[in-house]
């Protein structure tokens, strides 16, 4: 019997639903390895910030800084070591001339690292004029000095241009590159060092704004020991410009014209440069026609004393740097097309820049007065928190005290028996805790105090300055940062004492 075959059809494109699911596996596969990326770059970018060491100091982060600022809003832009920023200062441009200006550079920082900077500085910004500090034109790049490195290259966030450079700069010493290339690599074994500071949010600046106040320079209210002898500056010596740093600086002509901004040199004036390095800086700018100002030359004319205008050897302290600021806003003034961002409607970033220099400033005349008195009146309760503590006898300064309890309704009289209180905004936030109370505790950010009726432990550090008297702390709550402790002696107020 013959048995009618049945025709089943097929569906149309069912051979290629097999294939289908393969391809959906691989789409699937390729985004479990792509997120996988992802979140192994995000981990690796989150420890490499903890890890890597902390280049900010007290009053400049210019690295960290230089990054925040909006992109093409500098017109003046300052490269080099550290007598580059120890001598430009934006906020005097800024103030008496309306200049946009920063201080781009690092403390040691090596002339091939300036050429660097140079090019990160062109990625975001766009400036006028790029004046070059030239103190490091005559030593040759030596990769063995970690710090000169490090001070640069740790806080520069990675991007091709710095990979270049990079590359250029260890092309004998790969391995090292490569570690300044990824500082994960050079701080992997740091992890034993960590506190909780490290895993704080803002570490960067060590709490200061990212954005960074003084635009990159470093002005501290500090005189040298002593007068600078700069005698030995006429004594000519043999000297060369390295053939390396020659190249280099034909390099940084070239990417200033290609950018459409004047190349400025000029010459901080430091023991150790001698006039033979000077005419050498002078040969170059001929060659090339560029403007050379040589400090060592304006010091009589600036009125620059050796003996009250330098912090050490090397560097300006704030009265030289305001001079020389001044001489330089002159000078960019007659000589560049400038804006003066002073006459602009809305404000800038120069303008809160000056905000913060004077919230800086607040702080530094506490930390340096003297007397009880002048002490009360400088400090600044808005945006601060202040602790004080009484110990022993204080029958000398009892009037003191109950004025002091009356103020913020404390007992007086249990205030004068001992006792700690903080206040913050200039109102008391803890009560007053005496001899008898338990301790109390209070945090900021990452930012630890407790106070018993006898001493304040702020960050493990224990402060009672004083057998008998007032120990007074005050705490920045804005800059998480500690401005000052001082003691002051029931029987001596007049003279503030503060630990070592």
């Amino acid at each position: 019997m013959n048995r009618e075959k049945k025709l089943v059809k097929t569906p149309a494109g069912a051979d290629r639903i097999p294939e289908q699911s393969a391809l959906k596996r691989r789409v699937a596969g390729l985004f479990r390895f792509v997120l996988f990326l992802g979140l192994f770059a995000c981990l690796y970018h989150k420890a490499q910030e903890i890890l890597k060491l902390d280049m900010g100091h007290r009053g400049t982060d210019n690295v960290t800084g230089f990054y925040a600022e909006k992109e093409d809003s500098i017109e003046v832009l300052f490269i080099g070591a550290s007598t580059m920023f120890c001598t430009a200062d934006p906020l005097v441009l800024y103030e008496e001339y309306g200049i946009a200006s920063y201080d781009f550079g690092s403390s040691a920082q090596p002339f091939a690292l300036s050429y660097l900077f140079m090019q990160e500085a062109f990625r975001t910004q766009k400036p006028k004029v790029v004046a070059l500090e030239m103190l490091s034109v005559g030593n040759e790049l030596d990769t063995a000095k970690a710090d000169n490195l490090n001070y640069g290259l740790t806080d520069m966030p990675f991007s091709l241009t710095k990979a270049r450079g990079i590359y250029d700069m260890f092309q004998d010493d790969k391995g090292t590159g490569l570690s300044y290339l990824l500082p994960m690599m050079q701080y992997k074994d740091r992890w034993q060092e960590l506190t909780e500071e490290d895993f704080a949010d803002g570490r960067t600046g060590q709490g200061y704004p990212i954005r960074n106040y003084a635009k990159g320079a470093y002005t501290p209210d500090l005189v040298a020991p002593s007068a600078l002898d700069f005698s030995s500056y006429y004594e000519a010596q043999e000297f060369a410009i390295p053939e390396r740093n020659l190249e280099i600086f034909a390099q940084m002509v070239t990417l200033c014209e290609e950018n459409n901004a004047r190349l400025l040199l000029f010459k901080s004036p430091n023991v150790g440069w001698n006039i033979s390095q000077t005419r050498a800086v002078e040969a170059l700018a001929q060659e090339y026609n560029l403007p050379f100002l040589d400090f060592f030359s304006l010091m009589e004319e600036l009125e620059i004393d050796p003996a009250r205008d330098f912090r050490d050897n090397t560097h300006f302290n704030r009265y030289g740097s305001r001079k020389a600021s001044c001489y330089l806003g002159e000078y960019l003034k007659a000589h560049y097309d400038l804006t003066d961002y002073r006459m602009t409607d809305s404000d800038n970033s120069w303008d809160l820049a000056l905000q913060g220099r004077e919230h800086d400033r607040a702080n530094e005349r506490v930390a340096k007065a003297g007397g009880l008195p002048d002490y009360m009146a400088l400090i600044p309760y808005a945006g601060h928190t202040v602790v004080f503590s009484v110990t022993g006898d204080c029958g000398q300064m009892a009037d003191f005290l109950r004025q002091l309890a009356g103020a913020f309704g404390l007992d007086a009289e249990k205030l004068l028996a001992g006792g700690s209180f903080a206040v913050r905004d200039g109102q008391c936030i803890s009560g007053l805790i005496g001899t008898d109370d338990k301790p109390w505790r209070w945090e900021c950010g990452s930012d630890t105090m407790l106070l018993t009726g006898y001493s304040i432990t702020y960050d493990r550090d224990i402060y009672q300055l004083v057998d008998d008297g007032l120990t007074i702390l005050v705490y920045d709550n804005e800059w998480e940062e500690l401005v000052d402790v001082a003691g002051f002696d029931a029987y001596d107020p007049a003279h503030a004492i503060r630990s070592e």
